[in-house]
């Protein structure tokens, strides 16, 4: 390899708009991060935090930028493995948000699913359910058909149920056959393939959610961390050679609520607490942690270790609307970033704190816990 002819045809690339990215689409983290090729991305969060929430508000923002910006020099697919729920489950909150946002009007997925139960008038429910009124389901249809455009040329990809790592990895290099096409392998014996995409600058995310639910292997042993191992072998393919970019969803192990840590006000996430494996944050160039700091706060605490305050941040149902977000590993900036993010539990959406802990008055709290706050442009 020359190294200056490798350096500078990528710096010439650049100076012609050919490697551009995509700003991190999730809070104001754009700043530190942003959405490029050949980077492998971990999102982790202890379960019921958000991590799914998340990734798919990633998912969403970085949809939303493409079609607002889209130009002949970047283009951008997103395979997204939802193995959780069914993807209709995610797409009816997909488009409860997109009418959040764009209407200013809360439908629940439940409604909109035709699952939400009507109530008496002591608060008890019925046997009879509160279906879409003519007006919302004209706005469910309206806002739904955004996907017969998010799905054109293969733009969003969504494959439901639990898959293990070899069927991803045949997913991926049949993906890749369609999109680009590998170069025979140059003489000498540490000289590898080369894999060239037909758009110079594809954005591939594949987004996994999450990796602690895959499937097992045929003869697989049985150990979940084998399994994991593989998987995060496929994915530094993917990254590697043909040049995608991974981000993997992944549990929290419990010992970030280790009692010692909780009485020393020392609850947040850490690259050790990442379960089951280190392979997948080893792998990463960027680690990236939600955390909901209620069920860890020490006696007698109100707030989280930025400062806000959580009593004012849940409202009487028992929503919480806020999250802290850490990154924990990044091989392109600093990392020991924390932000405190405005977190709309019932459609996913997630958005950086109007003001710092000392600046916040009972107004902009209260604007987050009834809705106003992410209806903001910020």
């Amino acid at each position: 390899m020359n190294i200056y002819e490798d350096l500078i045809n990528e710096v010439d690339k650049g100076m012609l708009g050919k490697n551009g990215s995509i700003p991190f689409p999730i809070a104001k983290l754009d700043e530190y991060l942003d959405i490029a090729k050949n980077t492998n991305y971990l999102l982790v969060g202890d379960t019921g935090a958000g991590k799914s929430t998340a990734a798919q508000d990633l998912i969403l923002n970085v949809l939303d930028w493409y079609f607002l910006n889209k130009t002949e020099d970047i283009k951008l697919s997103v395979i997204y493995l939802g193995m959780e729920r069914k993807q209709y489950n995610y797409s009816a909150k997909w488009v409860s948000r997109m009418i959040f946002l764009e209407e200013g009007k809360y439908i629940p997925v439940k409604k909109i699913l035709g699952r939400l139960r009507k109530r008496d008038g002591n608060g008890r429910f019925t046997n009879e359910y509160d279906i879409l009124t003519k007006e919302e389901y004209e706005l469910v249809r309206f806002y739904a058909n955004k996907f017969n455009l998010y799905q054109q040329d293969d733009v969003l990809i969504c494959i439901e149920g639990t898959h293990n790592p070899t069927g991803i990895k045949i997913f991926i290099d049949d993906f890749a056959k369609k999109h680009g096409k590998e170069e025979p392998r140059k003489e000498g014996p540490l000289e590898k393939r080369k894999y060239i995409p037909h758009h110079p600058n594809h954005i591939v995310l594949i987004v996994t959610d999450y990796v602690g639910v895959l499937d097992k292997e045929k003869g697989d042993d049985g150990i979940k961390k084998t399994r994991l191992d593989l998987y995060s072998s496929v994915m530094r393919k993917g990254r590697d050679f043909y040049g995608y970019s991974p981000i993997n969803v992944q549990q929290l192990s419990r010992q970030v609520g280790d009692v010692s840590r909780i009485k020393l006000n020392d609850v947040k996430p850490k690259l050790i607490d990442i379960a089951d494996t280190s392979e997948l944050a080893r792998d990463a160039d960027v680690v990236l942690a939600i955390f909901e700091p209620w069920r860890y706060l020490p006696e007698d605490t109100e707030t989280d270790i930025i400062g806000y305050n959580l009593s004012k941040l849940k409202d009487e149902k028992g929503y919480k609307y806020y999250r802290s977000l850490h990154i924990l590993k990044s091989s392109f900036d600093g990392d020991g970033i924390t932000m405190g993010c405005a977190f709309h539990p019932q459609t996913g959406i997630i958005m950086p704190m109007p003001k710092k802990p000392k600046d916040m008055n009972d107004s902009d709290y209260e604007a987050i816990i009834r809705g106003g706050y992410f209806l903001t442009k910020n």
